[in-house]
C-alpha cells in the first residue's frame, strides 16, 4: 500500500517524474537525481516498505532478482568494471536499492557527481520513456 507523504511511492505511481530505467510489475528503476557516478540508479518495489528488514523473504527475493537484472544492464551500457550494491535507506522511508556504476576510479566517494546530463545517460542506457 502507497504512503501518502512517501516520494517513491509517488514515483512508482506516475505522480512524480523520474528517469525511469526499467519497470516491471512489482519494481521500478530510476537514475538518482544525486549520482556517485555516471548510470547511478535506485530500484525500489513499488509497493511500500519502510525497511528491507520489514519485507518478506519473497518480496526480497523478488526484488534482488531486479537489482541483478538492472545491475547486468548498467554494467553492458556503461561499460562499468563492476557495480557496487548498496542498502542505506536513510534519507527516504522506502526501501531502495542503489546500484552505482564503478569505473576503476578509486576511491568511489559517496559524494555525489555535479553535471551529469540524466537525459544523456537514460537516453545511452536505451531508454528514453519518463
Amino acid at each position: 500500500m502507497a504512503s501518502e507523504n512517501c516520494i517513491f511511492c509517488k514515483i512508482a505511481a506516475g505522480d512524480i517524474p523520474a528517469k525511469r530505467l526499467w519497470e516491471d510489475g512489482s519494481h521500478i528503476a530510476f537514475l538518482d537525481i544525486r549520482p556517485a557516478s555516471k548510470g547511478h540508479a535506485l530500484v525500489i518495489p513499488k509497493e511500500h516498505s519502510e525497511s528491507f528488514l520489514d519485507m518478506t523473504k519473497d518480496s526480497e527475493k523478488e526484488l534482488f532478482g531486479a537489482v541483478q537484472e538492472v545491475g547486468k544492464k548498467l554494467k553492458e551500457s556503461f561499460g562499468a568494471e563492476k557495480i557496487f550494491v548498496l542498502l542505506m535507506g536513510e534519507e527516504v522511508p522506502h526501501t531502495h536499492v542503489h546500484l552505482i556504476p564503478y569505473y576503476g576510479k578509486m576511491p568511489l566517494s559517496l559524494n555525489h557527481e555535479e553535471g551529469l546530463d540524466l537525459d544523456k545517460i537514460l537516453e545511452e542506457f536505451g531508454n528514453t520513456e519518463e
